[in-house]
C-alpha cells in the first residue's frame, strides 16, 4: 500500500491509470480472482477489458514519461 500511495502522489496526474481509484480497483479485482471471495461479485469479461486497457494505457504512459523525462537517482540529479 505504501508503494502504491507513493506512486499514486507522484505520478497520478500524468498516468491516469496510477490514481488511487482506479489502482485500487485493479489491486480489489486481481485479489479477488486469486483469492476466493464467495461474498466478491462475480469478475466478468468487461472488467478484465478495462483492466486490460487500463494497464495497455499505462505502460505506455509511463514509457514516454521515461522518454520525457529520465529518471534520476533519489538525490535530484535527472
Amino acid at each position: 500500500m505504501t508503494v502504491e500511495d507513493a506512486v499514486a502522489a507522484q505520478f497520478s496526474e500524468r498516468i491516469p491509470g496510477y490514481a488511487k481509484p482506479t489502482f485500487e480497483r485493479l489491486r480489489k479485482t486481481r485479489h479477488t480472482a486469486q483469492y476466493f471471495d464467495p461474498s466478491a461479485p462475480p469478475i466478468e469479461a468487461a472488467d478484465a477489458e478495462w483492466a486490460l486497457e487500463v494497464s495497455r494505457a499505462s505502460v505506455d504512459a509511463a514509457g514516454d514519461l521515461l522518454e520525457s523525462e529520465p529518471l534520476g537517482r533519489f538525490d535530484g540529479e535527472a
